[in-house]
């Protein structure tokens, strides 16, 4: 996953730069508002249910998601911003064995609030980097030889540090992407037990911005 996202990262770097045309520099008092399509490594607990000769088992797995995300920006300054943002991303898995194949789902829904800072390139392209907190609750369920199996809420809370590249396009429309890396406490409870651990994962965006 890392180097997929270092190649969107890449080609949305590209892109950006190619397409900037000209626009009065953001600044105190402006907002934007982002509207991406993006991937993420996830945090979830998976169960094996308890049989007549075994208790059950609990346990953590990190999985690819693909999503989307709505975020708000307000300058603050002629350089900084605070903003939220809200994601929702799912993903799934199949795996086959010659006894039985077992499909999985997950999902999960964020909620960051963090800042950036802007160094802009010109007047219609900028670097933005900064640091945000982030809450994010995620479910697996799977199903194997016809049976369903529901996993525990998966609860994650942790730091976020990002870059991206924003570059203005026509009348109030951009385009921005970014990476970032995730680090962050998982925790859940689960029939069969508890379990909570630390994890640090790698996230990234692409999509539009909209000024005003």
């Amino acid at each position: 996953m890392p180097r997929q996202v270092s190649v969107a990262f890449a080609f949305g770097l590209a892109l950006l730069v190619a397409n900037s045309a000209g626009a009065e520099r953001l600044g105190k008092g402006r907002s934007l508002v982002y509207v991406s399509i993006g991937s993420h490594t996830g945090q979830f607990i998976t169960v094996i249910p308890p049989l007549k000769t075994f208790s059950g088992l609990v346990l953590r797995d990190a999985s690819g998601e693909i999503g989307g995300e709505i975020a708000y920006e307000r300058f603050v300054g002629d350089q900084t911003t605070l903003g939220i943002s809200g994601s929702y991303h799912a993903g799934t898995m199949k795996s086959e064995t010659p006894s039985f194949t077992a499909n999985s789902n997950t999902h999960s829904a964020t909620v960051r609030v963090g800042g950036d800072c802007f160094a802009f390139i010109d007047d219609h392209v900028a670097v933005y980097a900064g640091p945000g907190v982030f809450y994010r609750r995620g479910r697996w369920k799977s199903t194997a030889l016809g049976t369903p199996i529901d996993g525990p809420d998966a609860t994650e809370i942790g730091l976020n540090g990002r870059i991206g590249v924003y570059a203005h396009m026509m009348g109030d429309l951009g385009l921005c992407v970014q990476i970032g890396q995730n680090f962050s406490h998982t925790s859940g409870e689960a029939p069969e037990g508890r379990i909570s651990w630390w994890s640090s994962a790698p996230e990234g965006s692409l999509g539009l911005a909209f000024d005003f």
